[in-house]
């Protein structure tokens, strides 16, 4: 008697992954095309750039304690033995093929792209473990106006797509280097008078990135962070009027916004402009777009100093945005 044999189990999609057609499918394109539309209205000439690239341009460009980098990263070593990381995010990658093509002779260089990026995260809804996002970065523009500029675009994004009515644009300066330095100064110093009741979360920030406890969930971290220093008590003259003339632009451009004290961005390379587009309208997974200026980068991965600034925005989060309301 032959030993019977156990059907094989139906091959799956990976955790974190999706897979699209009809309506979903059809939202997408849509939120592309009205991206792709937009960003030549401004001016914003397409970039391609790997898929994946060395692991050091992430772990560089990012800082080594971002959470990206420390816990999110897909990394593997090929059979050359060089260690390279599939995308998490398109700035870094941009900045790297900004130095290596010698591309500042076309500085100010506005560039946009879309595609997939990966990090391992806990998927939920609006967040996957392969996700796509829009793009746009000015490199070269050390003005305000650069700043609002991507801005401006961004909103004129969410108008087109019709869901400007359910978004809110947070803003906020993280200073220049002396400001961030006294505040980040600041910052510990309230945060370890009160180190017992930091959630672990927290006191793991407090050592590697303190300014990220400002961006905290936890219930324990709340009213720490309502009182903790800001940032404006701490601007130097050059950054407080760089941050006046972005609010100014802003409002001569007809774009609404809020300022929002405690924003930070994740990353290491941000200065001076913050900024998030967010909505209530997708439970936990309230950032649309995100953004900001970024003039360390370039510099921090081996290329000159340069001014940047830019945004990224979810291609997911936005086509359920534009889904039909039930």
């Amino acid at each position: 008697m032959s030993k019977q044999q156990t059907p094989q189990r139906p091959a799956q999609r990976p955790r974190g992954t999706q897979d699209m057609i009809g309506e979903t499918a059809a939202r997408f394109d849509h939120v592309v095309e009205t991206f792709n539309r937009v960003r030549k209205l401004y001016g914003f000439g397409r970039i391609e750039v790997p898929v994946f690239e060395a692991t050091a341009v992430f772990s560089r460009g990012l800082g080594e304690t971002t959470d990206v980098v420390s816990k999110e990263m897909y990394s593997f070593e090929d059979r050359g033995g060089d260690s390279l990381t599939l995308r998490p995010e398109f700035t870094a990658g941009i900045a790297r093929a900004y130095i290596e093509n010698g591309w500042q002779q076309l500085a100010p260089l506005k560039v946009a792209t879309w595609g997939p990026l990966f990090r391992y995260e806990r998927p939920q809804k609006g967040r996957f473990r392969q996700f796509h996002q829009l793009d746009a970065e000015v490199i070269g523009a050390a003005e305000p106006a650069a700043d609002v500029e991507v801005i401006a675009l961004a909103q004129q994004l969410l108008n087109e797509l019709g869901v400007a009515g359910d978004v809110v644009l947070q803003l906020n300066t993280l200073g220049d280097a002396a400001t961030r330095s006294a505040w980040r100064e600041a910052l510990v110093a309230h945060f370890s008078s009160h180190r017992d009741v930091l959630s672990p979360e927290s006191l793991e920030r407090l050592v590697k990135n303190p300014l990220r406890i400002l961006d905290s969930k936890a219930e324990s971290d709340r009213a720490l962070v309502a009182d903790a220093p800001r940032i404006d008590a701490f601007m130097t003259s050059e950054a407080g009027a760089f941050f006046e003339a972005v609010q100014k632009g802003l409002q001569a451009s007809g774009v609404n916004f809020v300022r929002a004290e405690s924003l930070v961005r994740g990353f290491d390379y941000y200065r001076h402009t913050a900024f998030e587009f967010v909505t209530k309208a997708l439970g936990a997974q309230g950032t649309v777009i995100g953004g900001g200026r970024y003039d360390g980068l370039i510099g921090a991965m081996g290329g000159p100093e340069t001014a940047a600034v830019g945004w990224a925005g979810g291609i997911e989060r936005l086509a359920m945005l534009v889904a039909p309301k039930e």
